[in-house]
């Protein structure tokens, strides 16, 4: 097959398995690479392709489709900061966190600002980023953002740390510092060679591009480079896989973060909340109230006064956020069959919906992931974060102009209904 070449190819640069972005959209790159390189036909490009190692980061360049924002997910970075290590640090033993891939910049640039809002100061913390992609490392190391990379409606971090001019936002100097970024990938024979480990590692929505034993290779690697106790944080449809290694889930729901350590032995195992519960989360950090103010997430460190008032007023919800620690904890099929009973006894909504199909997709059951997304559409047309995942799964498929016109609709539906 003439194709199968070019796919080994890839699968040892990068560990991509071309299942998960279709071969359609690699015949694609392949042709307007042959086209932009000037030869005649693919056996000519395969030859060039072999002399020319920028040539190869320009075909990789031409296959990955970064889609990344300032702090998407917004969970991981709130855990991320209230979660520091047991050890005092200090400038000679600063908080280590690698990123990986960085992209653009916005998530290592993310966790910089969590830090910093959170009160750590900047000689405490220190921050590496890879990235394959010598074009978005670029982009990264100008730090200068267009209105994609803002979504929703919590963005006063903007207005802390940017500053608008002609070509866009600029980030300061403040948060540039605290991150270093360098060209890379998860499978180099190099790769942070002589580095310390790290107390963080976030890692999320890589591993969805490899098969099975590239993903078990991934994490392997990912957890020789975590430092005892450490934490790593992955992509939704990732978190199964973490129970697979010795890693512990963390008890955060949408964070989708896991420890350096298997999980201990429980003597007594506590039941699950009945069905009607109603999910009230722990109060956080009190130094973490900037962020939690930026991010939008309620603080329930007071009850009395106005902040009861406010807990009075909220509407009874049903226990989603029991399916979502279910899902965390890689339980994939009791998380499913409880959502599924929340739907039959509470009706059906777009947030179920969404969260079955995130659960679905975790443990490889595309087609059902599919169906759950479309669900939550019909309930909730402008659902951002289902058009993203549906879109995702078009790719896979080979639907690359389905996948583009939904991620345009999710931009769109976020700039135009920030939550």
């Amino acid at each position: 097959m003439p194709l199968a070449k070019f796919e080994t190819m890839l699968k040892r640069t990068m560990g991509l398995d071309i299942q998960s972005i279709g071969r359609p959209m690699l015949e694609r790159a392949l042709q307007e690479r042959r086209g932009s390189c000037g030869v005649d036909d693919l056996d000519a490009y395969w030859l060039l392709l072999q002399m020319s190692e920028p040539e190869q980061l320009q075909l990789i360049e031409s296959v990955i489709v970064p889609e990344t924002w300032f702090f998407r997910n917004r969970e991981a970075f709130i855990e991320m900061a209230q979660l520091q290590p047991q050890r005092p640090l200090s400038a000679s033993q600063p908080l280590r966190i690698l990123s990986l891939p960085c992209s653009t910049g916005e998530e290592p640039y993310s966790i910089a600002m969590a830090l910093l809002d959170a009160g750590l100061p900047p000689p405490h913390f220190h921050i590496d980023a890879i990235d394959i992609s010598p074009q978005s490392l670029d982009i990264a190391r100008q730090a200068v953002y267009g209105k994609n990379s803002f979504r929703g409606n919590f963005l006063s971090f903007r207005d802390r740390y940017f500053a608008l001019n002609e070509q866009g936002y600029a980030l300061s100097e403040t948060v540039r510092q605290q991150v270093r970024f360098m060209q890379s990938n998860l499978f180099a024979i190099d790769l942070l060679a002589g580095q310390a480990p790290y107390d963080v590692i976030f890692c999320r929505n890589l591993l969805i591009y490899f098969d099975r034993p590239t993903q078990h290779q991934a994490v392997t690697i990912l957890t020789q480079r975590l430092a005892a106790e450490g934490l790593l944080f992955v992509g939704p449809a990732e978190s199964a896989l973490m129970m697979q290694h010795p890693l512990t889930p963390l008890k955060a729901p949408m964070a989708f973060a896991f420890r350096q350590g298997a999980p201990k032995q429980e003597t007594v195992k506590p039941s699950a909340p009945p069905a009607a519960a109603i999910f009230v989360p722990q109060a956080p950090a009190a130094s973490l109230q900037p962020l939690l103010r930026s991010s939008g997430v309620r603080s329930t460190q007071s009850r009395t006064g106005a902040a009861a008032e406010t807990l009075a007023t909220l509407p009874p919800q049903p226990p989603l956020a029991t399916v979502q620690l279910l899902a965390d904890q890689g339980k994939l099929g009791e998380a499913a069959s409880l959502c599924e009973q929340l739907i039959q006894r509470h009706g059906t909504s777009a947030a179920a919906y969404y969260l079955l199909g995130v659960i679905h997709d975790a443990a490889d059951r595309r087609p059902a992931a599919a169906d759950c997304y479309r669900k939550a559409l019909y309930l909730e047309p402008m659902h951002a974060d289902a058009m993203t995942h549906l879109a995702a799964l078009l790719q896979t498929q080979g639907d690359a102009a389905g996948a583009r016109l939904l991620q345009q609709r999710a931009r769109r539906s976020t700039e135009n209904n920030p939550s």
